[in-house]
């Protein structure tokens, strides 16, 4: 048989019967919300980089009081201590995304769970900065007074009560903003992964 007739053999062969194993097609879905994961994390990793890098130069955009510097560089420094773990973490979990293949459950399985360990590291990264945060507002505060030529001690109790349920208020706040954003921006795809895993599992 020379190629010619190889080839019109393979043309009259009735392929309409072949179909992707279930379980093949299922793991390919999970590469859909795999690749927006990483093109949200892309997004925010470059913003919280530029973003801390911009709070570098807020004494100077602020014209926060000379005398406080010391005090919110001090802040500043635990801040940077604080990305650089998190933000290294956040880094090697979207390559292993990046590098992750859809063979085998197994592999997707693992990226699922190193997912949800993701997100607690960002709550944990989140609320760690919330000192951070009232140090800021405190040496903002002190910085506006001493501006003015006062201190602390001028401050009315009434305007201390406030700045108190302010501050409980913008806590409560960024808790439960921190824990919306992941569940918003992030929350979906885990969603996502869970439900291929468990088609996978009943088959």
């Amino acid at each position: 048989m020379n190629l010619d007739e190889l080839k019109s053999a393979w043309d009259k062969e009735n392929t309409s019967d072949v179909s992707i194993p279930e379980t093949v097609r299922q793991l390919k879905n999970a590469q859909h919300p795999l690749d927006k994961l990483k093109r949200n994390m892309k997004n925010e990793w470059f913003l919280q980089l530029i973003s801390i890098i911009a709070l570098a130069f807020i004494p100077q955009l602020q014209n926060i009081h000379y005398s406080l510097w010391p005090f919110y560089y001090l802040a500043y420094s635990f801040l940077l201590i604080i990305s650089a773990y998190y933000l290294n973490r956040f880094r090697s979990f979207y390559k292993q995304i990046t590098h992750y293949s859809t063979d085998t459950k197994d592999s997707l399985t693992a990226i699922y769970h190193e997912f949800k360990l993701n997100i607690e590291r960002y709550h944990s990264f989140g609320f760690l900065l919330l000192p951070f945060g009232l140090a800021w507002i405190a040496i903002f505060i002190c910085s506006k007074l001493l501006n003015q030529g006062r201190n602390l001690e001028s401050i009315s109790n009434n305007t201390k009560i406030f700045l108190l349920v302010a501050v409980i208020v913008m806590i409560t706040v960024v808790v439960f903003g921190i824990l919306g954003w992941t569940k918003y921006y992030y929350g979906k795809y885990l969603k996502q992964l869970k439900a291929v895993l468990d088609e996978l599992k009943s088959d």
